[in-house]
């Protein structure tokens, strides 16, 4: 508004937050002075909106706490229907009014909503997004002018400037993105403030992380075109006005910043992913990013009060992760070595077939234990110190500073695939002897998935893995077995190959000696999918609750990066010598063959996992927990199972049946 008011004339500035001051008294022709008065009217509205914006961001995450903190928990008692021979849990009208509520939720918005559009995403997350959408499709129309003055240009005669409510539509339109930045910056953050306020796993902000950053987008695009007519057409002589208007330093800034969140934009899109690679997007988008938050800064200085909130987020962010490192591998870890970095050594062990090579590292390191479930990004020196990788920990952790850490990792042709090439060349240079890598640890990150009543009230779980998503649900069976509180376990594992087993070899003979005791309910089901029964099916391959049924199907992989196979100087896992002993029959646990099926996991007809599991946990009571890891279409499937298992009605009279909670693990969601 400079080039239209004359500070010289003004005896006094009228401020405006975020906006230049205003002369006063305007001395323009009547038709400016009104449109000035719009102007500024519309500005002190868009301002009040980005606060009302951030106070319902404030109001939604202080009820959010607050319902973390009084939640009502169940009670330890427990009462036998008679009919039924079922326990029932005892519990108050809130508590299972809560529990029902939160049973109504996943039957409706537990599935996935609209795949074409929003991807693998459940029907919460996109109702989030549509409230969102329709939170700022209406703030950016609410109070909006739409009048049109025909000015005089001062000192032309016959030349008139068009002015309307278009250009601070289009403020109101910057002014809204400028205040969804940090929003976005938060959304998107490892060391997510939201996930501590709300418990929710930072990567599952992810969805939210993208669109906001698409409407971020949209608005920078729709602010350039609304300024680019007001300038361009509507304000006269051209071009000279538009040539004065686009040299401005701030100006020049505007449009740099359109350069970048136009960068961001097409390169967070999946497809442009997958054909630059995962590592390119990570470190271009942060780089991109912060040069956009600066090119905003420059474009508007009297809002940057939003990128300072920006940088100070990303600050924190890269700062805690430095910590993080800083805190597990620096210090005194070895008398003989003094004090400084320490690096960790792993193990590294190659399964290979004609698919895919799955590596497993394996290693120990003094440091604090984890939760289960949480995840780690590892760093591999060897290969390159400016990328890492989420990795979730195959093994548990020990209550002690020493910990031991297995992962198992598929190799793809991004860093994984290096790594696999590095282990492959080791391998033929030792002679088959073991190889080793350098390891950097970052984390834990992500919060832990158990519910807090594993250890204190029955609680069934079911963990299902499809291939390397094994190395989440694994520690989960393990913490549940231990807690031991007299509730049904289950783990389901689909692989490929019979040979897959020996990824967990020693793990999957611990749980074998879980269930040759018999002294807790567990129950391990596996399915192999591209292998066939190598003899007749003997009581082995015969699940002891009932009979699977399968469907001709198959997962789609949905990965940003290409599987390779690693054969060369590798020794096939085929001859591993404890498959035998792994797939000998015992009670609780089957194996089925599938010959290029995949296993239909939900049936109504009582003989699925899921219900053989529910039924089996109806007879002890508490509450059931499914948690599951692997290929979309996988987590497709049992969305839709779990929410059609959930039904509020039921929970409320009391039957924890039909009370089902649901994880599903996806760090790249």
């Amino acid at each position: 508004m400079v080039h239209i008011q004359d500070e010289h004339n003004a005896k006094y500035l009228e401020p405006h937050w975020g906006y230049v001051a205003r002369v006063k008294p305007c001395v323009n022709d009547n038709g400016t002075c009104e449109y000035l008065d719009l102007v500024y009217h519309m500005h002190d509205v868009s301002m009040l909106y980005t606060f009302i914006f951030w106070a319902v961001v404030g109001g939604i995450l202080a009820i959010w706490l607050s319902i973390r903190f009084l939640a009502p928990r169940p009670r330890s008692s427990t009462r036998t229907d008679g009919e039924a021979g079922q326990r029932r849990q005892q519990s108050g009208i809130v508590y299972r009014s809560y529990r029902a509520l939160a049973a109504s939720r996943r039957r409706w918005l537990l599935p996935e909503g609209l795949p074409l559009i929003f991807g693998h995403s459940s029907r919460l997350q996109a109702l989030i997004l549509v409230v969102l959408l329709g939170y700022l499709l209406i703030f950016s129309l609410v109070g909006v002018g739409y009048q049109t003055w025909i000015t005089p240009v001062k000192g032309m005669t016959g030349v008139y400037n068009t002015r309307t409510g278009f250009g601070p539509w289009g403020d109101r339109i910057g002014a809204l993105a400028y205040a969804l930045t940090p929003f976005t910056v938060a959304l998107g953050t490892r060391e997510s403030l939201l996930s501590l306020i709300t418990g929710v796993p930072y990567q599952h902000f992810n969805f939210l992380h993208r669109w906001t950053g698409r409407i971020i987008y949209v608005q920078s695009a729709l602010h350039t075109l609304a300024w680019t007519v007001v300038e361009a057409k509507l304000y006269q002589p051209q071009p000279m006005v538009y040539r004065t208007f686009i040299n401005q330093q701030y100006m020049i800034f505007g449009c740099v910043a359109l350069v970048f969140i136009s960068f961001l934009f097409v390169f967070s899109l999946r497809p442009v992913i997958r054909l630059t690679g995962y590592e390119f997007f990570r470190k271009s988008h942060y780089i991109v990013a912060l040069l956009y938050i600066g090119a905003c800064w420059g474009h508007w200085y009297q809002l940057s009060c939003w990128m300072i909130a920006s940088f100070i987020l990303i600050g924190l962010d890269r700062g805690m992760r430095l910590i993080r490192i800083a805190l597990i591998h620096i210090g005194k870890k070895d008398p003989s070595k003094g004090f400084g970095f320490r690096s960790a050594t792993a193990t590294i062990s190659t399964f290979s077939d004609v698919d895919a090579t799955v590596l497993a590292l394996d290693f120990e390191f003094p440091h604090a234990p984890w939760k289960t479930g949480q995840h780690f990004f590892l760093t591999f020196p060897e290969l390159s110190i400016w990328q890492s990788h989420p990795m979730t920990p195959a093994s548990l952790p020990t209550p002690g500073h020493h910990q031991t850490h297995r992962y198992i990792i598929r190799a793809r042709n991004g860093e994984t695939g290096k790594l696999a090439r590095l282990a492959a060349k080791k391998l033929a240079e030792n002679g088959g002897d073991p190889v080793t890598t350098t390891v950097i640890l970052n984390g834990p990150h992500g919060g832990g998935v158990l519910p807090s009543t594993l250890s204190t009230h029955p609680t069934n779980i079911l963990a299902v893995a499809g291939g390397t998503g094994i190395s989440f649900a694994l520690p989960i069976v393990m913490e549940a077995i231990k807690s031991n509180t007299g509730a049904a376990t289950q783990l389901v594992w689909v692989i490929r190959k019979t040979a897959n087993l020996s990824w967990i070899s020693k793990e999957l003979a611990h749980l074998r000696q879980v269930l040759s005791s018999q002294q807790i309910d567990l129950g391990i089901k596996i399915f192999v999918t591209r292998d066939a029964a190598a003899s007749p099916p003997s009581s082995s391959t015969t699940s002891t609750h009932g009979d699977i049924t399968t469907e001709k199907m198959t997962y789609d992989n949905d990965k940003n990066e290409k599987e390779i196979a690693i054969t060369a100087s590798i020794p096939a896992s085929e001859t591993h010598p404890t498959i035998t002993s792994l797939t000998s029959p015992l009670t609780n646990f089957s194996i089925e063959w599938l010959e290029n099926h995949h296993p239909h996991l939900d049936s109504s007809d009582g003989s699925g996992v899921i219900e053989q599991w529910l039924a089996r946990g109806s007879v002890n009571g508490g509450t059931n927990h499914v948690f599951a890891s692997g290929p979309a279409g996988m987590g497709k499937d049992l969305r839709v199972a779990i929410a059609r298992r959930n039904d509020g009605a039921k929970v409320f009279k009391g039957d924890g049946g039909a009370d089902v909670g649901f994880y599903w693990d996806d760090r790249f969601a």
